[in-house]
């Protein structure tokens, strides 16, 4: 049986004294240590705990990422929370990337992260001056802002969870600006929907878009639920961007972390599947701290 070794970061929080005494602090720490231990049963070949203050203030510094590791974020400041219908929202301010976006927990974007949207575009390489272009999620508003400096014909963009919206365009100025302060502009519109719904009606309309760029989370999002894995609706989102792109038109899309191995690989088998061809782009993105790919597809034929 393969062995793993498991940490938990644990906060235990100070009491109406001002601090637990040291007594009581282990006595705490030392019982939930034999509760897991009990329940873990024979699983549970080792277990040790060190009680002691760590002085990081009140935000658990620890996110995990698609490699089940821990990372450690530097947060000077949580400046929004918010509990929405579709997942947990919060904004930190940091000391080496700026305001970062966190959804359920899972990093989207920093101020830092200018470099994702504009290799995601494909600035400097994609023309999208007189375009119809079709954003599938973006709540944070970086690429819509990146992609209306390009004079697109018209830009639809679809996020599922307004309270995204409403938190950046007051905590992520650096990343949107003002381009969701309006949802409706001269060459653009905002719709506040689920994009598998917005796509749907697409196909029955017969609407077609030169560009689709998937801006979506790799999780799914599901009310009261928050994200989790699911291949299904990751293949269907695929399968109903190919139908609404024009022939010769681009499908673009954020991918995973380089070491989410079992997710890029079905990934890129749906792509195949669909009879696309396709290139990666490797990037390091600073508030990802690891290296992440970005994907263009197109039709073989």
């Amino acid at each position: 049986m393969e062995k793993r070794e498991i940490m938990l970061y644990i906060s235990i929080t100070e009491d109406g004294r001002g601090c637990l005494e040291e007594r009581e602090r282990e006595g705490n720490v030392f019982s939930l240590v034999k509760e897991l231990k009990d329940y873990l049963g024979e699983d549970c070949q080792y277990m040790r705990s060190i009680p002691g203050y760590i002085k990081r203030g009140y935000m658990c510094p620890y996110i995990n990422n698609e490699e089940d590791c821990l990372q450690e974020y530097k947060y000077s400041e949580l400046l929004y929370e918010k509990e929405s219908k579709w997942q947990n929202i919060k904004i930190y301010k940091t000391e080496n990337c700026g305001n970062l976006l966190a959804l359920d927990d899972d990093i989207m974007i920093g101020e830092s992260d200018l470099i994702y949207s504009k290799t995601l575009l494909g600035i400097g390489k994609n023309n999208f001056k007189d375009k119809r272009v079709l954003i599938l999620g973006g709540g944070d508003g970086g690429i819509l802002n990146e992609l209306l400096m390009e004079k697109p014909k018209y830009v639809i963009m679809v996020e599922i969870d307004e309270e995204v919206i409403k938190a950046c365009r007051n905590y992520m100025r650096k990343v949107c600006k003002d381009s969701m302060d309006n949802y409706k502009g001269d060459n653009y519109e905002i719709i506040i929907d689920d994009c598998v719904n917005v796509m749907r009606q697409c196909v029955e309309n017969n609407t077609k878009f030169d560009y689709v760029i998937n801006d979506l989370t790799e999780f799914c999002v599901e009310e009261g639920v928050g994200h989790s894995y699911d291949y299904e609706n990751t293949n269907t989102i695929l399968d109903l961007s190919i139908k609404v792109l024009k022939q010769d038109g681009k499908y673009l899309s954020r991918g995973n972390t380089v070491d989410a191995k079992e997710y890029l690989a079905r990934y890129e088998k749906c792509m195949k599947n669909l009879s696309l061809d396709f290139q990666k782009t490797e990037i390091i993105v600073p508030s990802f701290n690891s290296p992440y790919w970005i994907y263009e597809a197109w039709r073989t034929n």
